[in-house]
């Protein structure tokens, strides 16, 4: 009986390790991943998406899942930030990593009204696209593609419970690309 009262106490305790752990953010630089990579992949809404033809924005992409608690914190935080963005040269796109047998189109549709979503939601149900990005198991995935549609690194893991943390790395991330092709259009109209 002992036992079992022991176990009852310290089984929520490894679980609550588990689950912070699986929170945690994490920036990784990706030596593996392509400058050229991309995906052109369908929309909940029947449009294609395609990075390479969205030269001009910057254009930021999670992989995610409905069951995922930290993808739901992220979501609430890149809608936020899509709204913050608006009228600027960005592109925020979500895309659901999950089986579509499993998750129909129609429970995501309910997904995405429920949270009152107004970023495309795409889908990826093989994980091709994601696996140019990460081999980890760990979500969400977080990339961003500068305004000439090339990867910039590191690609992000994982979502901290703390939404203004995150922001604001995503926040800095945008920024510096936005930033950048200022300066390169400044650089280029000097040497003119």
């Amino acid at each position: 009986m002992r036992r079992i009262k022991g176990t009852i106490f310290v089984l929520p305790l490894i679980l609550a390790a588990l689950c912070s752990q699986a929170s945690a953010q994490q920036s990784v630089a990706s030596s593996d991943v392509p400058k050229e990579a991309g995906f052109r992949l369908k929309g909940l809404d029947g449009k294609f998406y395609d990075t390479s033809e969205m030269r001009g924005d910057v254009v930021v992409v999670s992989f995610g899942a409905t069951w995922c608690t930290p993808c739901t914190w992220e979501l609430v935080a890149i809608e936020e930030l899509k709204e913050e963005y608006e009228g600027k040269p960005v592109k925020f796109l979500w895309v659901s990593i999950e089986d579509t047998k499993r998750t129909t189109n129609g429970i995501l549709r309910y997904y995405v009204k429920d949270r009152r979503l107004t970023i495309p939601v795409l889908r990826d149900p093989g994980g091709e696209a994601l696996t140019q990005f990460s081999t980890g198991a760990r979500i969400p995935v977080v990339v961003f593609f500068d305004r000439d549609g090339h990867l910039s690194a590191p690609v992000h893991h994982g979502m901290s419970q703390d939404i203004a943390l995150y922001k604001q790395m995503v926040r800095e991330r945008v920024n510096a690309l936005l930033g950048a092709q200022t300066e390169k259009a400044g650089a280029h109209a000097a040497t003119k």
